[in-house]
C-alpha cells in the first residue's frame, strides 16, 4: 500500500514556521522532510513540525528527525514536534528519544513553548 508523503507549510506566530507532514515517513520521504526543514532553518526561523497525520515512521525517518534536530541546534534555532500521531509517539517512546525530541500535544502549545524559550 503506497501512501504519498506530503508536507504543507503554514505561517506561525513570530519567528516560527509550521510544517504539517502527512503519510509514511520512510527512506524515500525522509530526504524531502529534511529539505523542507532546511529551507525553514536557512530562513532563520524556528520550526513546529506537526506529525499528527504521519501514519508510519521507519528508522530512516527517525534518523532524519534526529539529524534535523542537530542541524537546528547548531544553528541556535529550535524545533518542537506537535501533535505526534500514535505511530510517531510510540516509536519515540520505544526508542526513549523524549530527551532529544521535544513534543507538545498541539501546535499552539508548541508555538507558546518556543516563544517562552
Amino acid at each position: 500500500m503506497s501512501e504519498i508523503f506530503d508536507i504543507q507549510s503554514v505561517p506561525g506566530r513570530g519567528n516560527t514556521t509550521i510544517l504539517r507532514a502527512r503519510g509514511r515517513l520512510e527512506a524515500h520521504s525522509a530526504s524531502g522532510l529534511l529539505a523542507r526543514c532546511a529551507e525553514v532553518r536557512k530562513s532563520g526561523r524556528n520550526l513546529v513540525l506537526n506529525l499528527s497525520e504521519v501514519t508510519f515512521i521507519a528508522s530512516s525517518g527517525v534518523g532524519a528527525l534526529l539529524a534535523m534536530l542537530e542541524e537546528y541546534r547548531q544553528s541556535r534555532l529550535q524545533v518542537r514536534v506537535a501533535a505526534a500521531s500514535p505511530a510517531v509517539d510510540s516509536v519515540v517512546r520505544l526508542l526513549n528519544l523524549q530527551e532529544f525530541i521535544v513534543m507538545n500535544p498541539t501546535e499552539d502549545e508548541a508555538e507558546a513553548d518556543l516563544e517562552a524559550a
